[in-house]
């Protein structure tokens, strides 16, 4: 007999939640087979992998196996739960970027301690960075290796970030619930730009239309007019693209 294996709440709280379906599919694997193919991973006792088939293992009182993994310590154990998470394939590509980045964040805090940990240099030992030493951030770089530990296209990475950042709540929540494609709510996000700039056009317009204008004024207004007609087509049209997926 094993002791019981523990559920850590932020540990469960790092993999994504199965969809209804798919966890009523394992439900109905195990029951048929009457045993769980996959052995429950452990930490220290602790569930890293294997929640939902140790929650249904447990419920028909079904035997599973554990193996327990010889991890360094519990932030190695979360940096290994969500490199775990990265290596399936049935993620959807939100899933993936959302665990790259709690990744990425949770490396950078631990540089950060290690530097501060490390302390500050003793007098005399400074040394001068050079230009080629001196650290650089490198946009390009740091999202071409997110989207490679995501397994996404740098386009697709680009396109999330940018609806994570601007869009409010609720289209961000269609998005992570699979109900809305990134590509979609990025486009929506464009369109709302091009809209509210298409307005401020239109307010312009309206505010500077004189009664009696001259040959000038009339050309002017009819160039921001045309530019107004140019925008309003471009929005159509992508309404169109995306009503068609």
């Amino acid at each position: 007999m094993h002791a019981l294996p523990l559920v850590d709440p932020e540990f469960k709280g790092l993999i994504p939640p199965l969809h209804d379906d798919e966890r009523d599919q394992l439900e109905q694997n195990i029951l048929a087979a009457r045993k769980c193919h996959d052995a429950i991973i452990l930490w220290d006792g602790i569930i890293i992998d294997g929640h939902n088939r140790f929650e249904i293992c447990e419920k028909h009182g079904i035997e599973f196996e554990v193996v327990e993994l010889d991890l360094p310590s519990r932030e190695a154990a979360k940096v290994w739960i969500l490199e775990n998470q990265l290596s399936r394939r049935n993620l959807s590509d939100v899933a993936r970027i959302e665990i790259a980045l709690m990744k990425q964040e949770m490396l950078r805090e631990k540089a950060q301690r290690n530097l501060t940990r490390g302390g500050r240099p003793k007098k005399g030992d400074e040394k001068p960075l050079s230009p080629s030493s001196k650290p650089k951030l490198d946009t390009v770089n740091v999202r071409e290796a997110l989207a490679a530990e995501a397994g996404v296209g740098e386009t697709t990475l680009h396109r999330y970030m940018q609806v994570k950042e601007r869009s409010n709540p609720e289209l961000l929540e269609y998005v992570r619930s699979g109900k809305l494609k990134i590509k979609t709510a990025h486009r929506i996000l464009e369109t709302n730009k091009q809209l509210r700039h298409a307005n401020k056009m239109y307010k312009f317009i309206e505010e500077t239309v004189p009664l009696e204008g001259n040959d000038e004024a009339n050309q002017a207004i009819h160039s921001r007019l045309t530019h107004l007609s140019s925008l309003l087509g471009q929005l159509i049209n992508k309404l169109e693209e995306g009503s068609n997926q």
